[in-house]
């Protein structure tokens, strides 16, 4: 199986918008029946996880820029390697198995010419050899960064590679010829190298190329999604919540200062989704998390489902995989505990038609009052085992700013409602 891997680092101009785009046009353009294995190293994930279409594993280190890729010259990755290593910001234009067959010898360490400086390397397109001295040489030489330089600077001064991708092909284009813009997609064009600003969502607002390559699967394989996010204040992370929404979904954004249910219950009005997932201005949807949880849904025949979390703790920086105790609990079970985890779960449309909406006035526990209430009716609860969110834990959560005697009076009022 041939193996491609992508680098995500938090905090800069990518988000987990660019790894959805970029998995999906290199799955849906792959024309033989056995798809790639396809990682992403990435610094939100605190171990390795399968999510399906791809693998993430952890970024270890917070190196600005290019400096974080170094880890792909690490001994750790040997296990993966062979593999191709393709910048976030890259347009895959043809199946990326024209890349593959370009190479006639697995053994060569394979990288871009630099478009402007011609006899130097590039490093937004890479073929990684196993067992490689070439390699072993980069990370063997690391010291840390050098100030003011991208790490292509580090590896031309370390290693030559065997070949350049343009001396193997001609259908890889520059993004930025002569400094101007790709405006028009060459028609030999298979994959285009997009190499800095713009970046291609910014790109796909005024060229048309670009837009129609951003947009080309939004309407294949899509379930109807709505996404609503209800929150009275920004508390600093309203944006890296609204991007981690999948593009092809309806989000519905409202604001209000009388409670969450309330801005929920006027967002579920808006919606026009066949599955409804709400999500907090201060959390985050995982890649996977919208196809995963519609899977799950579907193929268990169930009303809802919950999964697993990330939980970060803001004050450390700690990340901790959250995991269910209770697959597929029943009534009784949730009355005793409540053992899913608010920030994983997802409902069909339909289950809101038949419970009603969030209950308005509960000053806590209103995904919990409602996660009972659909049981107590009936309605069939599944469970994903896949991370579906990252959940931050801070100060400022209302959980943890509301009165834990109010909180506790709460809960037993919900639980013996569904006695």
């Amino acid at each position: 199986m041939r193996t491609i891997v992508l680098v995500l680092r938090s905090g800069g101009d990518f988000s987990i918008n660019d790894v959805i785009l970029i998995t999906t046009h290199i799955i849906n353009k792959w024309k033989d029946s056995v798809k790639p294995n396809i990682i992403c190293l990435w610094d939100n994930a605190s171990e390795e996880y399968d999510l399906g279409n791809i693998k993430f594993i952890p970024l270890k280190n917070n190196l600005p820029g290019t400096w974080s890729r170094i880890q792909l010259y690490s001994p750790e990755m040997e296990k993966y390697r062979p593999f191709l290593y393709v910048d976030l910001d890259t347009a895959i234009i043809d199946s990326l198995e024209n890349i593959f067959d370009l190479i006639k010898n697995e053994n060569h360490f394979i990288t871009l010419e630099d478009f402007y400086q011609k006899g130097t390397l590039a490093t937004g397109l890479v073929w990684f050899p196993s067992n490689s001295e070439k390699i072993s040489k980069v990370w063997k030489n690391w010291k840390g960064i050098v100030t003011g330089r991208r790490m292509d600077y580090f590896l031309r001064k370390h290693i030559k590679p065997d070949t350049f991708w343009q001396n193997l092909t001609n259908f890889i284009f520059d993004f930025k010829p002569n400094k101007k813009v790709l405006t028009q997609l060459p028609i030999d064009a298979k994959l285009v190298c997009l190499h800095g600003k713009p970046r291609i969502f910014e790109a796909a607002t005024y060229i048309e190329w670009v837009n129609k390559y951003v947009h080309e699967y939004d309407n294949i394989d899509k379930p109807k999604v709505s996404v609503i996010i209800s929150y009275k204040e920004d508390r600093g992370w309203l944006q890296e919540a609204i991007n981690s929404v999948p593009k092809w979904c309806q989000l519905i954004v409202t604001q209000g200062n009388e409670g969450w249910s309330k801005g929920f219950n006027e967002g579920l009005e808006q919606a026009t989704g066949d599955y409804i997932k709400y999500l907090h201005e201060d959390d985050m949807l995982s890649e996977n998390c919208i196809l995963d949880s519609v899977k799950a849904i579907e193929d268990q025949k169930v009303d809802f489902i919950h999964g697993n979390v990330i939980e970060l703790v803001m004050k450390t920086g700690n990340k901790n995989i959250w995991v269910t105790k209770n697959e597929f609990p029943k009534l009784q079970d949730m009355i005793k505990k409540n053992t899913m985890h608010s920030a994983s779960m997802m409902y069909r449309k339909s289950v809101f038609d038949k419970v009603g909406g969030m209950q308005v006035g509960l000053d806590s526990s209103e995904d919990y009052e409602f996660n009972l209430r659909c049981m107590y009716n009936g309605l069939k609860v599944g469970y994903c085992n896949s991370i579906l969110a990252i959940y931050r834990r801070h100060g400022n959560q209302k959980v943890r700013t509301t009165d834990t005697k109010l909180q506790a009076k709460i809960r037993d009022e919900i639980r013996n409602k569904y006695k």
